[in-house]
């Protein structure tokens, strides 16, 4: 359920404050400012210039220019993640002035009315949390991710970039392109018929999991801001993307072994998907040839996810998954294949997905794309280590009268196929660790383990601790991991070192606080009040009113944002 209505004081800071200081500015002289050469933009009767940023906005160009010249709020109303309010508070920044009471008045009456393009998404889990609805991005409850091992479909995390489209499979085609090579469709029935079937176990994790650890004092301005739980395990079926493309009379065997061949011209092979934005831009991503031809490499074209056709959110009926990279290149509803000499040009992989060093930040640089030396801000494929603890969960009371240890669980993992070796384990913060036992029921081969690795322990309460509860005293306890791979690379303690102003990448400790109360009878657990349920930001707390990353904070926009239900949307 949406949280309590916020305070007075939370309640009004999306309205734009009182500037004597600036001009009185005409409606038809905003309306007039509405192509790239001056863009203005109206929220709430304040006027913005941001012309400047008309290569800057994370959601694109033309998502900019659909709304110059027109009032925002429409706009926000479907994406609401605006509204959190550090948006706003940077747009005041570029305040050119205001508009007369009365043609306040007339632009509200006039404003215009959205058709939603989300009505035909599909019906969600309770359990899957929505970050942001319009796209819809959940995260699942973390204390349920240790219980089993491959991610039932309903609970695995949803990373949409636009809306679900409703995909006939007769209708289907999959269409595989390049410069010099003869261009193939492909239907799902051929997928399934001239290929051998090929099943994978990996787990997936958003290129920006646990985003919202980074907006602190340095706010991140891009959705969603995933709180932890945007990582998920599943065994994948469908065809190798190697044999599709031999098929299509491509050398994938001298490619794989650094032969010449007639198509080394090919670098990368683009993905572009079925899902469109309001002005009919497809979302799009790429990954190396390397990953495509290599023989151990196990990228696919799915069209099954844990024995069953793809669920709508997850791709249906086809998908791209590419072993050890990022989320983000593992396109879904998959409609072409592009072989290429060059990376995907789409903002998802140009800009939205890059590390970028400390002192970047995105009111300073980013906003005014492009900002200098891309070449220091490399585009996320492989990810780092990581890991979590998810029971107990976060800001809960657990009984332990007569006890003299706590267990706990979580998962690990690592991208590029690089094996967990080790996750330890601490109960005060970090001071003292302890190695946890590992659980992978599935084998894997060196620089193939894409699957995680779960962790579990019973640890036995430190004496000063237990003394304090045999006095009948509470105890905060600060429950943490951290992983080691293959590399041996270990998750760092905090996140200043690599704070980026895209929060991706994010593998610092994970710090869950708990109370333990000797009253209680051993094993009780009482989750406290949360925003998001089990899930929070390390430490147990956000920094800002949460409201859903925006959905639920402001008072003029509270409606259920799936009032209106198409008979698709049953179709999960």
């Amino acid at each position: 359920p949406p949280p309590a209505v916020p305070t007075d004081e939370q309640s009004a800071f999306n309205d734009p404050p009182p500037r004597p200081d600036l001009p009185i500015i005409a409606l038809e002289d905003v309306e007039a400012h509405n192509d790239e050469s001056s863009m203005w933009f109206i929220f709430r009767g304040a006027v913005y210039d941001l012309t400047f940023f008309i290569n800057g906005h994370p959601g694109g160009t033309p998502r900019l220019l659909m709304a110059a010249g027109q009032d925002l709020e429409p706009y926000w109303e479907v994406y609401r993640q605006h509204l959190r309010g550090h948006v706003l508070a940077w747009m005041e920044k570029h305040r050119i002035g205001s508009l007369s009471t009365e043609d306040r008045k007339k632009c509200e009456e006039n404003r215009m009315e959205f058709g939603d393009m989300y009505e035909t998404d599909p019906v969600r889990s309770v359990n899957n949390l929505p970050c942001t609805l319009k796209p819809f991005c959940g995260e699942p409850r973390i204390d349920l991710l240790t219980k089993d091992y491959y991610t039932p479909n309903e609970l695995f995390y949803v990373r949409n970039h636009l809306a679900v489209p409703d995909i006939d499979p007769e209708e289907y085609r999959l269409i595989i392109k390049g410069k010099g090579l003869k261009k193939h469709k492909f239907t799902l029935e051929d997928l399934k018929t001239k290929f051998p079937k090929h099943e994978v176990t990996t787990t997936l994790q958003c290129a920006g999991n646990r985003r919202e650890d980074m907006h602190s004092e340095h706010a991140i301005f891009i959705a969603p801001h995933w709180v932890i739980g945007a990582m998920s395990c599943a065994k994948w079926g469908g065809v190798k993307i190697r044999d599709v493309l031999k098929y299509c009379g491509m050398e994938v065997d001298d490619m794989a072994l650094g032969n010449p061949t007639a198509h080394d011209h090919f670098k990368h092979v683009q993905f572009e998907g079925y899902d469109t934005d309001e002005t009919g831009l497809c979302y799009g991503g790429s990954i190396p040839i390397d990953k495509a031809v290599d023989g151990l490499g196990d990228a696919i074209f799915a069209y099954e996810m844990n024995g069953k056709p793809l669920p709508r959110d997850h791709g249906f009926p086809v998908r791209a998954i590419a072993p050890g990279h990022a989320g983000a290149r593992q396109c879904k509803w998959l409609h072409k294949v592009i072989l290429s000499d060059k990376e995907s040009q789409k903002s998802w992989q140009q800009k939205s997905y890059r590390g970028f060093a400390p002192n970047i930040d995105f009111e300073k640089d980013l906003s005014h794309w492009p900002p200098p030396r891309l070449d220091q801000a490399p585009i996320v494929q492989e990810m780092p280590v990581n890991s979590f603890v998810c029971n107990p969960s976060q800001n809960t009371v657990i009984g332990m009268k007569d006890a003299t240890s706590i267990a706990l669980d979580g998962v690990s993992w690592s991208g590029g196929g690089r094996k967990i070796e080790r996750v330890d384990v601490s109960i005060d913060g970090g001071k003292t660790w302890q190695a946890a036992e590992l659980y992978k029921p599935i084998e894997q081969k060196r620089n193939r383990h894409w699957a995680w690795t779960q962790f579990f322990a019973t640890l036995s309460l430190p004496t000063d601790v237990k003394e304090k509860l045999d006095n009948g005293e509470m105890v905060d306890m600060d429950i943490t991991s951290k992983a080691m791979n293959s590399d041996f690379n270990v998750q760092p303690e905090t996140a200043g070192p690599y704070w980026n102003a895209r929060g991706v990448c994010i593998n610092h400790w994970y710090h869950v606080k708990v109370r333990l109360d000797p009253h209680r009878p051993k094993g009780d657990v009482i989750r406290l009040s949360s925003e998001f349920a089990t899930n929070t930001p390390t430490g147990g707390k956000f920094r800002e009113t949460w409201g859903m990353h925006g959905w639920t904070v402001d008072p003029k926009h509270r409606k259920d944002p799936r009032e209106i239900k198409a008979p698709e949307s049953k179709h999960f």
